[in-house]
């Protein structure tokens, strides 16, 4: 899905809200998103899971300091992985 799925989703269901309108609404709620994670902050969406950033070690090659590296990282909530737990397993037919 990408965020112009989101859109038609919503403009479908807000049938008086311009799509425009709509389309930027998803661009600010997902600019916050990132501007959250890059200042640091722990993104928690109810049902779906929670974003944080995690800094990871990197050595160095051939030398005893080691680099630093920030990386976004994703926990399911539980909602999310019980949808998946209940799916059938069997191949989509796309």
């Amino acid at each position: 899905m990408k965020k112009s799925d989101i859109v038609k989703i919503l403009k479908g269901k807000y049938k008086n809200i311009e799509a425009e309108d709509i389309k930027k609404i998803v661009d600010a709620i997902f600019d916050k998103m990132i501007e959250g994670l890059v200042s640091g902050e722990k993104i928690e969406i109810r049902k779906i899971g929670t974003f944080k950033v995690l800094k990871r070690k990197k050595p160095l090659k051939g030398k005893k300091r080691v680099s630093y590296s920030k990386t976004v990282h994703f926990k399911p909530g539980k909602v999310l992985k019980r949808a998946f737990k209940n799916m059938t397993g069997e191949p989509d037919e796309s």
